[in-house]
C-alpha cells in the first residue's frame, strides 16, 4: 500500500473537518496526473500547518478514489462545497493565491477522496522518525524507504486521539481508522513473511478458494497477497488462509501451513493490532478433519 504526505491548504482541511466531510475533492495546479504508484484505497495524509502550530504536521487523511482533469467550473458543478469552500468565488480566490502567476489554470488535477479521518492533534514527521523537506510544495511518498511509516503515523494518531466531531451512526471515523491500521499492519506482516512456496497449480487453487470468500463472505484480500484475506467485525479479526496441497506431500504442506498460521498469530500479537480477538480460519477444496482440529487448538489457546 502507498501513502503520501500531501501539502494541503489548512483552511480547506479545517472547512472539511468542521463540516464533517466524508468525501472531498483536492485540486492541484498541474493538470498532469503526477502519481506513479498510487491506487484506489491508498492513503493521502493532509500535511499542513495551522496558525498555532510550530511547523507542518499530519492533520488527518482520506482514501484515494480517482483522478480527473477539470476546469474550475467543472469542479464546482461536480463537487460543490466538497472542494473545501463555501462558494465558487472562495475557491477561485484560493487557486489564484496558490498559483505563482495568480492566474487560474484552464484545467486542474483533481483528486477525489473518501472516508476522511481527522486527528485531534497534529502528528509531526519527527515523531514518527521521518524527514520532510520544509520547502515541500506538493507531495512526498512516505513508505518508499521504510514500509512501516504509515503504521507509525496511525499509531501516533491513535495515541493523540481521533477527531469525532463529525461522527454519526452511518459514519464512524474511529471504525475507519481502526480498519486502516489493521490493513497496513497485515500488509506489513505479509511483506515480512514473504510468499509461500506453492506450485502454480496450488497457487491457482488458493486464489480461487480465497476469491470465493471475498465474493461471498465479504473478506478483503490483504494488500500484497493474492491468497490471504481478512475481515474485521466488532473488534474481532477473522484471518483466512487457504490450505492446498497435492496428496503425496500433504504432511509437509500441513506443517508449512501450521507455521504460516503461527507466524501470523505471533506477529499480530507483537504488532499490537487494535483488535480484541483473533480468529484463524482455513479454507480447502475438500474436508480436512486434521486441519479443523489444528484451527480449533490455535483459536482456543493464546
Amino acid at each position: 500500500m502507498s501513502s503520501i504526505a500531501y501539502v494541503t491548504d489548512e483552511n480547506m482541511v479545517e472547512y472539511h473537518r468542521l463540516c464533517g466531510s466524508r468525501q472531498m475533492n483536492f485540486w492541484r495546479l498541474s493538470s498532469r496526473a503526477g502519481f506513479s504508484d498510487f491506487r484506489r484505497g491508498d492513503l493521502l495524509f493532509f500535511y499542513a500547518r495551522r496558525p498555532h502550530m510550530r511547523s507542518r504536521g499530519f492533520l488527518g487523511y482520506a482514501h484515494y478514489v480517482s483522478t480527473a482533469s477539470l476546469s474550475v467550473r467543472q469542479m464546482w458543478k461536480r463537487y460543490g462545497s466538497g472542494n473545501g469552500y463555501e462558494t465558487i468565488q472562495d475557491l477561485k480566490e484560493a487557486i489564484r493565491h496558490a498559483a505563482r502567476d495568480h492566474q487560474i489554470p484552464e484545467k486542474l488535477n483533481c483528486l477525489y477522496l473518501n472516508d476522511a479521518v481527522f486527528f485531534r492533534e497534529a502528528v509531526y514527521p519527527e515523531e514518527v522518525g521521518i524527514e520532510i523537506d520544509r520547502n515541500l510544495e506538493s507531495y512526498q511518498y512516505l513508505d518508499v524507504d521504510d514500509p512501516q511509516v504509515t503504521v507509525r503515523i496511525l499509531k501516533k494518531a491513535e495515541e493523540k486521539g481521533i477527531d469525532l466531531w463529525s461522527a454519526v451512526q452511518s459514519y464512524a471515523p474511529d471504525n475507519i481508522f481502526r480498519l486502516d491500521e489493521v490493513r497496513h499492519q497485515l500488509a506489513q506482516i505479509v511483506r515480512e513473511n514473504g510468499p509461500r512456496e506453492l506450485s502454480h497449480a496450488e497457487q491457482t487453487e488458493a486464489v480461487r478458494l480465497t476469491g470465493r470468500q471475498v465474493r461471498d463472505r465479504h473478506y478483503e484480500l490483504i494488500r500484497g497477497s493474492q491468497t490471504d484475506a481478512f475481515r474485521l467485525q466488532d473488534q474481532t479479526l477473522y484471518l483466512m488462509v487457504p490450505f492446498v496441497c497435492r496428496h503425496h506431500d500433504r504432511s509437509l504442506r500441513l506443517k508449512e501451513y501450521l507455521g504460516t498460521l503461527l507466524l501470523f498469530k505471533w506477529k499480530i500479537r507483537e504488532m499490537q493490532l487494535p483488535v480484541r480477538n483473533l480468529v484463524l480460519e482455513g479454507i480447502c477444496s475438500e474436508e480436512e478433519p486434521e486441519l479443523t482440529a489444528i484451527l480449533k487448538v490455535l483459536n482456543t489457546y493464546e
